[in-house]
């Protein structure tokens, strides 16, 4: 291939050239005349780096994105969780509430102060029409007996029917089989009160038709039969119908025990003395005892009220105790729970 330019320049033209180039470019920087050539150059070469660069942005703006979009994901999952933790506490804790109130309120029960008491716990219930029975978590080696009365801070539950190592189980009221002996607290007339199978109503049987027994009386054990002490509320009358054909009224009653939601009941220990002292008694003495059990009852409950409003204004509930058992359920109470026989035993011993 022949070369366009046959001959090179001579060396003295291309130094000429060269030199005067210089001079040239040397007038022109003085003048900022390539400055201003190279912020032109930078300013249209400026797009061209944008563009080069915006698919790095874009894909870590995506990137990010999905970052953060896991993040938030994380973190609300761990937020759900502890939300759920939280709420089940406060659901312990209103459990518990309820629970110490309960307690309270069985220690409110109209009791004296010299009559022995345990509390003991429902394991189990059966609650059909043929069967009215409760299971629960105090046995023979509690103190736990064959015939031992069983209350609620109400009223009367039952009595115990069979006694195991740790369990016991208790006759209620309404059984069809149960009747207990009461007596009407406004005239002091003594009836019997016996189950019907159905937890809200008991019936009086053989009541004559001439008794004087209205609706709303209270019904309270008068202590006939030596299983269950004086004094103690069992039912209101709900109904009393008198048919001209019938020589017996037929009277109806609602026990005050809500023995369809039993959670804690109270056993009793009966002194010999005290089953010496019912034998005794008089209706009108009955009375007497069953007003004094009430207002004491009634004091005592609005005093443990404003304890209660009291302390839960100035101690801060502790979550870190949620777990530990109510402080109802303390020493003190124990003590109070011995049977007379396991104290005379302890003194002996």
């Amino acid at each position: 291939m022949k070369p366009i330019f046959g001959k090179a320049p001579p060396l003295g033209v291309r130094l000429t050239l060269a030199v005067f180039a210089s001079i040239v470019l040397i007038l022109a920087d003085e003048q900022n005349s390539m400055n201003k050539a190279r912020s032109v150059m930078e300013t249209a070469v400026g797009g061209l780096y944008y563009l080069a660069n915006s698919p790095r942005t874009v894909l870590d703006s995506v990137s990010d994105n999905f970052v953060d979009t896991n993040k938030l994901q994380i973190e609300n999952k761990v937020l759900r969780e502890q939300l759920r933790e939280k709420n089940a506490d406060l659901l312990l804790l209103d459990q518990l509430k309820v629970e110490n109130q309960r307690l309270r309120l069985l220690l409110n029960s109209p009791l004296r102060t010299d009559e022995y008491k345990k509390i003991a716990e429902v394991l189990t219930a059966e609650t059909d029409v043929y069967r009215q029975q409760i299971v629960i978590n105090q046995g023979e080696k509690d103190g736990a007996y064959v015939g031992q009365p069983v209350i609620d801070e109400k009223g009367v539950i039952g009595q115990i029917i069979s006694v195991g190592s740790e369990t016991s189980r208790v006759l209620l009221l309404t059984d069809v089989t149960h009747s207990i002996p009461v007596q009407v607290l406004r005239n002091d007339v003594r009836v019997i009160a016996s189950g019907t199978g159905h937890t809200d109503e008991l019936t009086l049987e053989n009541v004559p038709r001439s008794v004087d027994i209205e609706k709303d009386d209270l019904l309270v054990t008068s202590g006939l039969g030596g299983r269950f002490i004086e004094g103690y509320p069992v039912a209101i009358v709900q109904s009393v119908s008198r048919n001209g054909s019938n020589y017996f009224a037929t009277v109806k009653a609602k026990p005050l025990a809500s023995l369809d939601r039993l959670r804690y009941v109270l056993l009793l220990w009966p002194s010999s003395l005290d089953m010496t002292k019912v034998k005794s008694m008089s209706p009108e003495e009955v009375r007497e005892l069953v007003q004094k059990r009430l207002e004491s009852q009634a004091n005592e409950a609005n005093n443990t009220v404003h304890k209660t409003k009291v302390t839960d204004e100035q101690e801060p509930i502790d979550n870190t105790k949620e777990n530990q058992e109510p402080e109802i359920l303390s020493a003190p109470l124990q003590d109070e729970a011995v049977p007379p026989e396991q104290q005379e035993q302890r003194e002996e011993d």
